[in-house]
């Protein structure tokens, strides 16, 4: 049975009444409830904490879930929000790819108005009880039904200047096989992009921006070596985790050849407590290609970790030529100096207090002398937990050990302390 919105409705009044009730108690309940209306509810109060974390104005506003997966799938609140920076109050948006509608309403709530296009019925049906409540003074058009078919239609009728697409990143009925090449993303940016710029030229149509999510898990030069028209790759991390690429496409260019060395990359991590600043590189590609990278001898007063984001970006010479560093060895993507950078890091930085060999004969008594740290391993041949084990040493928010590899090849413990 598909979803219906006096349905929805029902359950959300239903939430309310029965908000502190066990969900399971519900499943097995038998007053007067059908089976479809305690199992909406129970779905409804068994998600509410995770809600009320990674979506905290949508829990506010008393949305409606149509199911676990879709909150698992979803933007975080954050990530969202992030992508608010590409819209313009004069854009006329539309999202050929809308699910469960969070990018497209931290989009719409610049732009005042969108067009979102959804083939699932339950989110279409989701979305036309919960955007109304989040956007309650935007102009709204909300399209049942699959986009690439009606493509002609919604660009003739709309004429969006910002059209948003997040492609399938799980492929077929398979939804725990994830994919790793754009050619496996569905719509494909290869046939839809020259759809479309096909598309706006027969219409006399000036050229929009495309925003186009991916997952993180994709490889970022081959992203860039395949898709045309890209003039930035932003990459997205929320709380020290890569959560998204977004790539921002300027149509005019998307049936030319791809230019990946002329693209610029924009690494940022966004956390609610500890901000950090962004990672911009202009031709970012061209820059990693002649940076040189030097290494330290041996850790020097200053240890930098990149953050997840930046990680992902794998510009790792230009990371040191940016911020004069030098890296502890090849592989480890930890660098050093003996001062601070004069623009701020984009990551962890800490100052080194020792430097110890790693010996297991030595061990224990290091673990003595530490007595209580937070464990980081890159580079190294022991997992946290395991060096954690053989250290015999508590977890403390107070000091850090990073178990690496130097420059030499071999492998060492830096114990220090957070800037």
């Amino acid at each position: 049975m598909s979803l219906q919105l006096d349905f929805i409705h029902h359950i959300l009044s239903l939430q309310e009444t029965y908000r502190g009730t066990s969900p399971d108690r519900i499943l097995l309940g038998k007053g007067s409830l059908s089976r479809e209306e305690r199992t909406a509810l129970a779905l409804q109060l068994t998600a509410e904490s995770a809600l009320r974390r990674k979506l905290p104005s949508w829990h506010t506003a008393g949305v409606f879930l149509p199911s676990s997966l879709t909150l698992e799938q979803c933007s975080s609140e954050e990530a969202a929000r992030y992508k608010a920076r590409f819209a313009t109050p004069t854009d006329r948006l539309i999202d050929l790819t809308g699910g469960f509608g969070v990018d497209f309403w931290a989009l719409t709530s610049v732009t005042g108005q969108g067009v979102y296009v959804e083939r699932q019925a339950d989110l279409v049906a989701a979305a036309r009880a919960n955007l109304p409540r989040l956007l309650p003074e935007a102009k709204l058009s909300l399209i049942h039904g699959e986009s690439i078919p009606q493509l002609r239609e919604l660009i003739t009728t709309h004429q969006p200047t910002l059209i948003y697409l997040d492609p399938a990143r799980r492929e077929g009925e398979d939804t725990t096989r994830r994919v790793y090449a754009i050619e496996d993303c569905e719509p494909s940016l290869h046939t839809l992009l020259p759809e479309l710029h096909t598309l706006y030229h027969e219409l006399s149509l000036p050229f929009p921006r495309l925003l186009v999510k991916l997952s993180p898990m994709l490889d970022v030069v081959h992203t860039l070596r395949s898709v045309a028209g890209v003039r930035e790759l932003h990459v997205v991390s929320v709380r020290g985790e890569a959560k998204e690429l977004l790539l921002l496409i300027d149509l005019a260019e998307a049936t030319s050849e791809a230019k990946p060395e002329a693209v610029t990359f924009v690494a940022q991590d966004l956390h609610p407590t500890q901000p950090t600043p962004a990672f911009i590189l202009p031709e970012a590609l061209h820059y990693e290609e002649s940076a040189q990278l030097r290494y330290a001898v041996s850790p020097r007063a200053y240890l930098f970790e990149p953050h997840a984001a930046l990680m992902k970006t794998g510009l790792y010479r230009s990371i040191g030529a940016v911020y004069g560093l030098e890296a502890l060895h090849l592989n480890s993507h930890l660098y050093t100096a003996d001062t601070l950078p004069e623009v701020p890091f984009p990551g962890r930085v800490f100052a080194i207090e020792a430097v110890y060999p790693f010996a297991s004969s030595q061990l224990k008594a290091l673990g003595r002398e530490i007595g209580a740290a937070q464990i980081t391993c890159r580079n190294f041949p022991l997992r946290p937990e395991a060096l954690r084990a053989k250290l015999r040493i508590k977890d403390s928010a107070e000091q850090t050990l990073f178990g690496t590899t130097a420059s030499d090849g071999s492998h060492v413990l830096i114990r220090c302390r957070r800037v």
